[in-house]
Formats: C-alpha cells, sequence, structure tokens
C-alpha cells in the first residue's frame, strides 16, 4: 500500500514542478538534472524551514567533495528518504537510478558535499527563494506537506474485535 501511495505523492511533487522548471530554464537556461539541482535543493532546505538536509551524490572516479547531483534528504517514520526533482526514493534505489541512467558509473553519497563556485552547477539563492515561494503556492506550507507523506507510511489501523 504504501509504494502506491508514494507513487502518488510523487505525481503530486513533479506536477508542481512543473511551474519552477519553467522559471528554471527561463532564469538560468537549465533544468533540475542538467545544472538547476541545487537550485531546487536550496529551494527545499528554505520550503522546509531546515527540517530537510542538503545532499550531494557524485561519481566514483571524481574523488571530490562536490557532487554531481544535489538532493535533499528527510526522516519519515524512522527511514531516510532522498528528495530531488523525481521525488522521494530510498537510498539505495536512488543510487542505482542515478548509476545507471544519468551517469552510468559506481557512484557515492558524499558525507558533508562542498559546491565549488567554479562548479557546472549553480548557486543562486535569489532564485532559489522563488522557488520556494512557488513550492509554497504549488504544494502549501512544508510541514502540512510532511504531514501528508507521513500518514502515507503510517500502519493501517486494524478494525476493533467485537
Amino acid at each position: 500500500m504504501a509504494n502506491h501511495n508514494i507513487a502518488a505523492v510523487n505525481r503530486q511533487f513533479r506536477k508542481a514542478l512543473y511551474e519552477p522548471v519553467i522559471s528554471l530554464y527561463h532564469y538560468n537556461g537549465c533544468g533540475f538534472f542538467d545544472g538547476g539541482c541545487l537550485l531546487l535543493a536550496d529551494a527545499l532546505v528554505q520550503w522546509s524551514d531546515g527540517d530537510l538536509n542538503l545532499g550531494a551524490i557524485d561519481r566514483v572516479s571524481n574523488k571530490s567533495e562536490s557532487g554531481d547531483h544535489w538532493f535533499v534528504s528527510m526522516n519519515v517514520a524512522g527511514r531516510t528518504f532522498l528528495l530531488d526533482a523525481n521525488g522521494l526514493k530510498l537510498p539505495a534505489p536512488y543510487r542505482r537510478y542515478f548509476e545507471k541512467e544519468e551517469v552510468r558509473e559506481p557512484c557515492v553519497f558524499l558525507e558533508n558535499p562542498q559546491h565549488k563556485p567554479d562548479s557546472e552547477v549553480p548557486r543562486d539563492a535569489a532564485f532559489s527563494k522563488i522557488l520556494c515561494n512557488q513550492l509554497i503556492t504549488a504544494l502549501g506550507t512544508y510541514p502540512h506537506w510532511k504531514a501528508e507523506v507521513q500518514r502515507v507510511f503510517e500502519p493501517e489501523e486494524s478494525p476493533s474485535p467485537r
């Protein structure tokens, strides 16, 4: 049941990103998987008022502290999920997806990712604030959205015996 419901949460999240994607292309000429991932991750951290944690994944061959792709992590029902423009995923499927679909080589999660100013991945606090406001408009407040996500993972109540 939770897999079906998380798919619905992810569809809603991706639909909410429609306007931000248009803004991102217009403003920076990139999308969430070709340079705009950190802009979205920063916006998600702002939206959550710091509840979401910034994270990154990088190719093992890069041997750097700056990620290929940025996301945020959140705890739901005692489990860690990663969130980016594709929606929520557990860490292992997230890494498999990234290795197979994005970079086609082994990847590693970075413990303390450091953004480098000369990186291909841009950082722009003003634009991330615009994205944050669009998330509020599309999804409502973060506490409301997080409560919806947590409900997906609450155990279903069994009927009481009569």
